[in-house]
């Protein structure tokens, strides 16, 4: 039996652009051996996109159509056609056409040579020098934080076995690094070349807050590696610091008022007070790990907390609980 490939792509205003991206799709798949479904997610669209994927799936049982009650992100918009879709392969991919769906034959030839997970590398992008330069400083800095060599992270055109994304909590902005995150598992994979089309209709969003996002999704990413299931080593250790160093001057100054006539509230109280400090947010910190630490547990023990909300669906993508 053919492998089931499902192809899951976020909506976001994209109107102009998802018929021609169905019609794509459905060249690149022709003739393949595989089956294919496609999930094109709407985030919250305040265009027509749901309409036109309405229309659509109307007229192809292989698409599927969810729409969001909001507009919740492109991590959200992915989870969403993940946990939806009956793929044994999963393919990611924007909606603005800017991703070739000619490219994902050359994914799948690659799945079958025994890789676990294919990413797309970008071989050309139609972009400026600052925007160059910001991702080639990004990537080494993912690089270096991650352990992970790639020569693109960002993408999220890539191919999965499903079982890769099966245990992935797909939150906030996580889909930046799935590729980084999965890599550090040991798993086999690689990269080819793809070619970034420019935007046929539609509006980018990339701008200068970016910098200040690249700044707060390498911090996310270290968080993620090092201490998203272990919290407590984190804040822990940390306020377990910051309580040592404010322990040992506020020792230091008791035993010098009990023996050697310190005056502290004359002589001393700006440093006694600082170290009281550092204990308290120290115990704070050490208080706020523990918690994080509960929480967590409680979270994935339960294991049915939704992040969004699905206001429609189209008729095919309905599946038997």
């Amino acid at each position: 039996m053919p492998s089931l490939v499902s192809i899951i792509a976020p909506m976001y205003n994209e109107v102009a652009n998802v018929e021609e991206m169905a019609g794509e799709i459905t060249q690149a798949m022709t003739g393949l051996d595989y089956d294919y479904e496609v999930f094109f997610v709407n985030d919250g669209s305040s265009d027509e996109t749901w309409q036109q994927i309405e229309k659509l799936a109307a007229q192809d049982a292989r698409i599927n159509g969810i729409d969001l009650a909001g507009n919740y992100g492109q991590t959200i918009g992915l989870r969403t056609g993940l946990e939806h879709s009956r793929g044994d392969i999963i393919i990611f991919m924007d909606g603005d056409l800017q991703h070739d769906p000619a490219d994902i034959p050359r994914f799948l030839d690659k799945l079958e040579e025994g890789y676990d997970m294919v990413g797309g590398a970008k071989a050309s992008r139609p972009e400026n020098w600052f925007k160059s330069n910001l991702s080639r400083f990004a990537h080494w800095m993912i690089c270096r934080i991650s352990g992970v060599k790639m020569s693109y992270f960002g993408g999220t055109f890539r191919a999965y076995r499903r079982y890769l994304l099966d245990n992935i909590n797909l939150l906030g902005d996580t889909h930046r690094f799935l590729g980084a995150i999965i890599a550090r598992k040991g798993i086999k994979h690689t990269e080819i070349p793809i070619k970034i089309r420019e935007r046929k209709a539609g509006k980018s969003s990339y701008n200068l807050k970016k910098v200040y996002l690249v700044i707060v999704d390498l911090i996310f990413l270290k968080f993620t590696i090092s201490y998203m299931n272990k919290p407590f080593r984190l804040f822990g250790v940390t306020g377990g610091l910051m309580f040592l160093f404010g322990l040992i001057p506020t020792i230091y100054l008791l035993i010098g008022s009990v023996f050697f006539n310190f005056n502290i509230r004359d002589d001393y109280i700006a440093e006694f007070l600082f170290a009281i400090f550092m204990m308290i947010i120290g115990l704070f910190l050490v208080s706020f790990g523990l918690i994080a630490e509960i929480g967590i547990y409680n979270y994935f023990s339960q294991g049915n907390n939704n992040p969004y909300s699905i206001r429609k669906t189209t008729k095919n993508s309905r599946r038997d609980e």
